[in-house]
């Protein structure tokens, strides 16, 4: 999925840059740029370790740089109910609970954000 993003949403995806890509056995490290249409892009890291625990942040920004949404699980906010999965919104950077954890998750929230 992760190299097959253009493909799979030619619609919003204007390019791809994979600044990262390392495979061994079920663990990865997956890090790249995702510039959209209409000039915002996505800053995509993704690793699954070996010991099964994943770490991942999908930071959706406008071109000036001003904060769309970024989507993480960085172990922050524990009064959130989804802990620890959360998404940052808007210039304010409020927090709030969320249910994406992937890229296609994350791909189909900007698509229909998008469209």
């Amino acid at each position: 999925m992760f190299l097959n993003l253009p493909k799979v949403y030619p619609d919003v995806v204007l390019e791809m840059r994979v600044i990262r890509f390392r495979q061994d056995n079920l663990s990865y490290e997956f890090v790249s740029e995702v510039t959209l249409k209409d000039g915002s892009f996505i800053c995509i890291r993704d690793y699954l370790f070996m010991d099964g625990n994943r770490k991942y942040s999908y930071h959706w920004q406008h071109r000036d740089g001003t904060l769309i949404a970024r989507w993480d699980n960085a172990p922050h906010w524990p009064d959130i109910s989804t802990f620890p999965h959360h998404v940052h919104s808007g210039v304010n950077n409020h927090v709030s609970a969320s249910n994406i954890r992937n890229l296609i998750d994350v791909m189909d929230e900007v698509k229909k954000l998008y469209i």
